[in-house]
């Protein structure tokens, strides 16, 4: 008898227990199916990508003028040694050298230069000098030859008109000859001239390209213009320079010293996202480092050019995200994922998307209703990477199931018009 009892106690508190589980794990799951609760939340579209802390104003360091010139012959110049970054400097500490060893080479075969056009222009004065004093020394001894011609001629008037004439025509032919002289010297001085200055620019365009050397020679040896930390430049490639890198007027930046009063970050968007962003887009910051922070910021520049950057197929948009939060613990090249909103809904009804299946265009999710599953016909509006707006079908606290049921297929339609 006792027995008996004992059995029907034990199915009784069996049965209690299992109701007890049943009532418990009906509020998430049904036959072993996870469910959302449908409700009312602000939602938000738009993307995550990395991007990178610096300084919002800089002072760049970049290629010297002095190395631009055209009358050096080097279009570029090497990075021969390069400081750390995010080492503190003092104005005028040294930041960077340049390969200067074809500038050497030019200096030495400059040098050279200097020596032999100094050498043609002396030769070309001496024989210049030369030259002309023998045209001025013909010139004056046509000159006597007038003075005789004219006694001549004065003398000649006893004489008969036949010896007269031969008198005035030896006299003219005399004036003729000085005539000529005096335009042969001073189309042969003119041309002396032309020759000497043309030497004497030669010489003086080889002294201009020695002080142009020697400038870039010193140039070379690039210097902090302020106090700050020094932060690397990035090639056309988005790498960081480094020991080795060519630098030129084309690509100009080799450092930069960033005002860090306020912080940015930088970062590229594909081009097929680039139409979305706005100047003035909010923006949810976090940072590696700084585990559970987020900081809030807005995008104020989005490049006008795209670029190709390495392992990306696409070309991306450089864009420039002020972080509107001060904290000392933010440092220039901590790695932030930006959160950039594109659009933001309030108070809508959204549901995740794996809630979510379309069937001949028709899309409709599993509702659990009175411990019953059933298909329901819903629209949609916009959706992010987890979340979908639900425009009608579905109310608050409705529970949709999170995958599909096993006989989906014999799953009965519940027909609701949801209001939002």
């Amino acid at each position: 008898m006792k027995s008996v009892k004992g059995t029907r106690y034990i199915w009784i508190v069996g049965a209690v227990i299992a109701i007890l589980i049943f009532l418990l794990l009906g509020q998430n799951t049904f036959l072993g199916y996870k469910t959302y609760t449908v409700k009312r939340k602000t939602f938000e579209s738009g993307i995550s990508i990395k991007g990178e802390i610096q300084g919002k104003n800089a002072v760049y360091i970049t290629f010297p003028d002095e190395l631009k010139h055209r009358d050096l012959w080097v279009r570029d110049f090497q990075i021969k040694d390069l400081i750390l970054e995010g080492k503190l400097v003092k104005r005028g500490d040294w930041i960077a050298t340049l390969d200067v060893d074809n500038i050497n080479q030019q200096i030495q075969n400059n040098n050279e230069e200097i020596e032999r056009r100094l050498a043609q222009l002396n030769d070309q004065k001496i024989d210049s000098a030369i030259e002309l004093t023998r045209f001025r020394e013909e010139l004056k001894e046509l000159k006597f030859d007038l003075e005789y011609r004219e006694l001549d001629l004065e003398q000649s008037q006893y004489e008969s008109p036949a010896y007269q004439r031969k008198m005035k025509v030896a006299y003219n032919k005399t004036l003729r000859q000085i005539d000529k002289k005096r335009r042969d010297y001073e189309l042969r001085r003119l041309n002396l001239a032309t020759r000497t200055k043309r030497s004497e620019e030669r010489y003086n365009f080889a002294l201009h390209r020695d002080s142009l050397l020697h400038r870039a020679q010193k140039a070379a040896t690039i210097t902090a213009p302020q106090d700050g930390m020094v932060m690397y430049a990035r090639n056309h490639y988005g790498r960081k320079r480094r020991v080795g890198d060519n630098v030129s007027q084309w690509n100009p930046a080799i450092a930069s010293l960033p005002d860090l009063s306020v912080l940015i970050s930088e970062t590229y968007v594909e081009e097929i996202h680039i139409t979305k962003l706005h100047i003035g887009d909010s923006v949810r910051i976090t940072v590696d480092a700084i585990p559970g922070k987020v900081y809030s910021g807005s995008v104020y520049k989005i490049a006008n050019i795209g670029q190709e950057l390495p392992n990306l197929e696409s070309k991306v948009f450089n864009v420039l995200i002020e972080i509107n939060d001060t904290d000392a613990r933010l440092k220039p090249a901590m790695t932030s994922t930006n959160a950039i909103i594109f659009d933001s809904r309030p108070n809508v009804l959204t549901i995740p998307r794996e809630c979510l299946y379309t069937v001949n265009e028709k899309q409709h999710v599993y509702l659990k209703v009175a411990g019953k599953i059933y298909k329901q016909p819903v629209t949609t509006g916009l959706e992010n990477d987890t979340e979908i707006i639900i425009n009608s079908g579905l109310e608050v606290n409705d529970k949709v199931l999170l995958s599909q049921p096993d006989n989906f297929e014999s799953v009965e339609m519940f027909q609701r018009i949801a209001s939002n």
